[in-house]
């Protein structure tokens, strides 16, 4: 059975960055402490940034709701000034 090279560089990536979490969260219980204080400064730098992207989220969602409300309320004007 033959493997492309490209093939093998994208299972080895996949497999690498499925790790890669698992890699970190065993980070943490290191007995080296420098090791295990930047593994949860990683944890919790990447805590904020989901929490921070559910923010952007949440807020990208209220400004559509409130285009969309506009719209309407500039809709109804032009029809109660006809």
């Amino acid at each position: 059975m033959k493997f492309f090279p490209k093939t093998i560089l994208f299972a080895f990536l996949s497999v690498a960055s499925l790790s890669s979490c698992s890699v970190f969260r065993s980070d943490v219980n290191s007995n080296n402490p420098v090791i295990a204080e930047q593994a949860q400064r990683v944890e919790g730098l990447e805590r904020d940034i989901d929490s921070q992207e559910r923010i952007v989220d949440a807020e990208k969602a209220k400004l559509k709701s409130m285009e969309y409300q506009l719209k309407a309320a500039k809709q109804e004007l032009k029809a109660r000034k006809l």
